[in-house]
């Protein structure tokens, strides 16, 4: 940060900001979404495999008759 003699003060982009730009947050919310992905997937596949088979008659489908 400096000032002119005209008392105008000029600051740079990254004070102005308040910080540095380094993709942190991108990197956060995309390792974020896969460990969601993984979680839910994990426990879909868990269910379907403990399916019994009184749970898996009542399962409807569709069939053309």
């Amino acid at each position: 940060m400096h000032t002119d003699k005209d008392g105008e003060v000029h600051i740079d982009e990254q004070e102005a900001s308040g910080g540095s730009k380094e993709g942190v947050v991108r990197w956060v919310l995309l390792i974020s979404l896969l460990a969601a992905v993984l979680i839910l997937s994990i426990v879909w596949i868990v269910g379907a495999m403990g399916e019994s088979d009184v749970e898996e008659s009542n399962t409807v489908t569709y069939s053309e008759e």
